[in-house]
């Protein structure tokens, strides 16, 4: 099962143990400033593809229209508003009948 997860343990004679611990117990190596990997290419100059989107979207639901946030967004949030609203009373009312049947029988 070693061998499994962690193929180099699994071959581990005493002396390469000890310095494995000893590897470990060191705590982290040199500490360098900035990247190995060279230095930062810095911002991306092409602007988000959906920036333009996401500000049409913030222009439609901060407008003043008297509507509440959550059906500013048409068709389909006031029918997803209506669902909801009559699933929970569904549920409401299937526990008041489950309670009622309860008490009666």
């Amino acid at each position: 099962m070693l061998r499994l997860i962690n193929p180099s343990l699994y071959r581990c004679n005493g002396r390469n143990l000890l310095q494995l611990a000893a590897r470990f117990s060191s705590g982290p190596g040199k500490v360098t400033s900035g990247s190995s990997c060279g230095p930062s290419p810095g911002p991306s100059k092409k602007p988000n593809p959906g920036l333009e989107k996401i500000k049409q979207m913030q222009k439609l639901f901060q407008k003043d229209d008297g509507k509440p946030i959550h059906l500013k967004g048409g068709s389909r949030d006031l029918m997803l508003y209506r669902a909801t609203w009559g699933l929970a009373l569904l549920g409401l009312l299937l526990q008041i009948h489950m309670f009622a049947m309860y008490i009666i029988y």
